[in-house]
């Protein structure tokens, strides 16, 4: 009986003495329980039992189980392809200010103080001291009367106060600009060190600009995407390939009434689960993941337990109606290394390491001790 206090140390000394202190015809009862009580469990061992012929494209949860190779690798998607509503933010040829409400115009008459500065004011504010465009888009001008300012560029403004003026001044010439720009916002929010409103003026902006305006991203916040909400309509941004270039992205030009909105890492984890040294979320960041790195990250797979041709990869689908993929990975020949370090994983990925038959015996034998001990302790009982 050597072999059951191997098995166990914690029972096998006392099962070992309650073993040799029954009769020859209780002991083969007990080997026959023991040994039937195998037989039964073995095929119910614990672990995960996933095959690449195990695919399952119906009911309930549908998957389907791929080996992974080098056309799959060759397949991944690198990047999401964006919105053709979004246009890319370009500085070369910026688009002329369209004027709007709030906003403060200075318009200068050449020649003609009385005109540009018809109160002989010297407040040098530029809100104060420049002309408003009333709430309802209207700006008033001497000789010029009302007129609807909003909707019109700086040139459009000078050419009709330029036509206006031309019936009480010579050749007139004007000049108009804005000293303060009010009427073109957009929000930005979520993990940002300083969330608010951020102006847009005569010089375009985009998403990185209205990021970095507003303080830049917080320690919680995803380095990999961004939400830009423009007429109740949401948009991703490829944040992770602005920032690392590792990947073509777009810096989307902002338009008025825009949002920008970082949501923090918890979209960005991958879960390590099974034979491994630590089991824990693993936040993907600007840089790519593979799955060689996610296993590193965790301590790497346990030496004893782990059964490193059983590697898999639970995901699901972004399509409610299409099954979920499980990739399973043979990690113990040097092919199979070398294509996990290619393997790029996905947010919400699940990565399970199976364990060897090995260790799924030992624990169904761990779990069965402590019963026969109890059985052989009953008996001993029950026989006085």
């Amino acid at each position: 009986m050597q072999w059951l206090s191997g098995l166990s140390p914690q029972y096998g000394q006392s099962s070992e003495r309650e073993y040799k202190s029954l009769g020859a015809p209780m002991r083969a009862s007990a080997l026959t329980l023991f040994l039937a009580s195998l037989s039964i469990i073995s095929g119910c061992a614990p672990g995960l039992r996933v095959s690449a012929n195990g695919s399952q494209l119906s009911g309930p949860m549908p998957y389907e189980v791929l080996e992974i190779n080098p056309a799959i690798i060759a397949d991944q998607a690198t990047n999401t392809p964006p919105s053709e509503d979004l246009v890319p933010l370009n500085l070369n040829t910026p688009d002329q200010y369209i004027i709007g409400p709030g906003d403060v115009l200075q318009i200068v008459v050449w020649d003609h103080l009385e005109l540009t500065n018809p109160f002989g004011s010297t407040n040098r504010d530029p809100i104060t001291a420049g002309q408003l465009v009333a709430a309802d888009g209207t700006l008033y001008f001497p000789y010029a009367g009302v007129f609807k300012a909003s909707g019109m560029t700086m040139q459009q403004v000078r050419e009709h106060l330029t036509h206006s003026l031309s019936s009480v001044v010579n050749k007139p010439q004007v000049d108009v600009r804005v000293t303060a720009f009010r009427s073109s916002r957009i929000q930005v929010t979520g993990e940002i060190k300083n969330p608010g409103v951020v102006t847009l003026d005569d010089t375009p902006k985009g998403v990185i600009e209205a990021i970095n305006e507003r303080g830049g991203l917080n320690p919680t916040a995803s380095r990999r995407i961004a939400t830009l909400i423009r007429k109740g309509k949401s948009y991703e941004v490829d944040l992770a390939g602005l920032l690392s270039g590792n990947s073509p992205s777009i810096n989307p030009q902002l338009n008025p009434g825009d949002i920008v909105h970082v949501p923090d890492t918890n979209n960005d984890q991958v879960f390590v689960l099974g034979e491994l040294s630590k089991q824990a979320p693993v936040i993907i960041g600007q840089q790519r993941m593979t799955l060689t790195e996610a296993l590193t990250k965790s301590g790497g797979m346990n030496h004893l337990t782990a059964n490193d041709s059983g590697v898999l990869i639970f995901r699901r689908s972004l399509d409610p109606a299409a099954p979920a993929t499980i990739y399973a990975l043979d990690m113990s020949s040097p092919k199979g290394v070398l294509l996990a370090g290619e393997f790029d994983l996905k947010p919400r990925d699940v990565v399970y390491v199976k364990a060897t038959a090995f260790a799924q015996y030992n624990s169904v034998i761990n779990q069965l001790l402590p019963t026969i001990s109890a059985v052989f302790q009953i008996d001993r009982l029950t026989r006085y």
